[in-house]
């Protein structure tokens, strides 16, 4: 296992929705029923926060019954009312019922949460209920969801990537149901406060290596966060995979920039950025850096914040 895909790097934006998300469960163990959206970009850290909500509320046995306050779901391909039923007793570990009408398999579903005591549904790839569905298709899937949180009175945990924020345009009554969108944003090199927190989740990560006994001759140059960045472009979840290819490529413990390199031409296939940003050869500067976080918010669907006048920083 490497060091990178173990580290579990708290990160701002990662962890202010983790905290949300903490709050939010809290509320629905008490008794509330909520909704909440989060939304963001690949490799933010959506995954690994579903993955830390799941371990932090597990199932249990009381009294000889098994408990399950959350429940993980996995949305697959263009969802309907059976499919998303079936998809909650998969997660159940419950099987099927081929010849049962989608009112039964619903039917089924809900006397099963009641007995496990499920609070919480925690929907994972929730852009399925948008990609390739026409809006009368997502508005009769999204309510299934509405129908699920009303006859129970759970709260529902939407997760996917900002694209889903189109279900709240097609299905005004689960808009009105939902929280304000929590979103896993890129950090923005064009925000020094963002550019910090960026810092620091690098910073952690070097600091795993030194502990692991790896040498770090790159860790004192003034260039390493404007070359880091202009591989992973803001998102933590990329910078854990440029990182996992290094440990793959070392042949000695020793992270420099021509390993540095050699891992963004294998790891990272975008091409947000033109060029190698490892290649010492080539000047970054601030506006291209700038630009290229753009792209990536552009391709997510994501709102564009102020820019401000370009400066060089490398």
């Amino acid at each position: 296992m490497s060091i990178a895909s173990t580290e579990l790097i708290v990160h701002q934006q990662f962890g202010q929705a983790l905290e949300r998300a903490h709050r939010v469960i809290h509320r629905a163990l008490a008794g509330e029923s909520l909704m909440l959206p989060i939304f963001g970009p690949t490799r933010v850290g959506k995954s690994q926060l579903v993955d830390e909500l799941v371990a932090a509320y597990p199932s249990q046995l009381v009294d000889g019954v098994r408990r399950q306050p959350l429940v993980r779901v996995k949305v697959l391909g263009r969802p309907t009312r059976r499919s998303l039923s079936e998809a909650v007793l998969m997660a159940l570990n419950t099987r099927r019922y081929g010849r049962a009408s989608a009112d039964e398999l619903m039917s089924r579903v809900c006397d099963l949460l009641r007995v496990v005591g499920t609070r919480v549904l925690l929907f994972e790839e929730m852009q399925q209920f948008v990609e390739g569905m026409s809006a009368k298709a997502t508005r009769e899937a999204s309510d299934w969801l509405k129908i699920m949180a009303e006859e129970l009175g759970i709260t529902l945990i939407l997760v996917g990537l900002p694209i889903t924020s189109e279900i709240f345009l097609r299905n005004e009554q689960l808009r009105d149901r939902a929280e304000r969108v929590q979103e896993i944003r890129p950090y923005n090199w064009n925000d020094p406060l963002q550019q910090g927190e960026f810092q620091q989740a690098l910073n952690a990560l070097l600091e795993a290596y030194l502990e692991a006994g790896w040498l770090l001759p790159v860790a004192q140059d003034p260039e390493l966060l404007a070359r880091v960045y202009g591989s992973c472009l803001g998102r933590v979840g990329m910078l854990f995979k440029l990182f996992v290819a290094v440990e793959h490529l070392a042949r000695k413990h020793v992270l420099d920039f021509a390993l540095l390199a050699r891992a963004h031409e294998e790891a990272i296939q975008t091409d947000f950025l033109q060029f190698n940003p490892f290649d010492k050869s080539r000047t970054l500067t601030h506006n291209l850096l700038v630009e290229s976080y753009v792209r990536v918010l552009t391709e997510a669907h994501m709102s564009i914040p102020k820019v401000r006048q370009a400066e060089v920083v490398a």
